[in-house]
């Protein structure tokens, strides 16, 4: 934006991308997990810059630490690293916390969300992070990096908690904090799903969006 101010001494309309808040609501679906799973995980692209594996090393010290009590990890998307973070899971003994559910189809994507306690996106870049938004408007608590659009859509101890970015002690540290307080986790998701619906609602952009292009015929 101050970028683009430099050049262009007209008025600049902001519009976020939309999330359809009747599709992604807190609901209850059929479910890979129990009810007394803690499930942390992530939507994502399974490649190199949006260290998966970092999230996979985070849930394995919280495991191993919090023996007592059922953490689950799920892994959504496919993607060039996909064999490599298996490898990792085998190779830490979490294979059994732990489902890989590939590639899933768009209309599918709001079950998965809503089978989440905590999600995570601790990308090492990222543009504006439009799965997370879909997450805060299932009513999850999220944990993100410090990068790209993620500071703009989280508020930090509000709706999620932010980390510095290739961080994991950073990392572990928000997750445990959301494992052991589940006030927080419920108070954290609603105010996540009030933030979609007052600044990144579909409906309310699409508007926004139009009544911009309304105002260049008249010009």
């Amino acid at each position: 934006m101050l970028e683009t101010k430099k050049y262009c001494n007209k008025t600049i309309d902001l519009i976020p991308f939309g999330i359809d808040t009747s599709k992604f609501v807190s609901k209850r679906f059929d479910s890979l997990f129990s009810t007394d799973d803690i499930v942390i995980g992530t939507i994502k692209t399974l490649e190199k810059n949006y260290r998966i594996e970092y999230l996979i090393k985070a849930f394995h010290i919280l495991s191993a630490k919090y023996s007592n009590i059922s953490l689950k990890l799920l892994i959504v998307g496919k993607g060039t690293q996909r064999e490599v973070l298996e490898k990792l899971v085998q190779k830490l003994g979490i294979k059994d916390k732990t489902i890989f559910a590939g590639f899933i189809h768009p209309d599918d994507i709001p079950k998965y969300h809503n089978m989440l306690d905590i999600f995570v996106a601790v990308s090492e870049e990222e543009s504006f992070g439009v799965a997370v938004l879909e997450s805060c408007a299932c009513e999850k608590p999220v944990v993100v990096s410090n990068v790209g659009g993620f500071p703009e859509v989280v508020t930090n101890n509000e709706t999620g908690l932010i980390v510095e970015k290739n961080n994991i002690i950073s990392i572990v540290n928000s997750l445990e904090k959301l494992i052991l307080n589940p006030d927080l986790r419920k108070r954290m998701g609603k105010n996540g799903r009030q933030k979609v619906i007052s600044q990144y609602d579909w409906e309310e952009s699409v508007k926004k969006m139009l009544t911009v292009y309304r105002s260049f015929t008249y010009e």
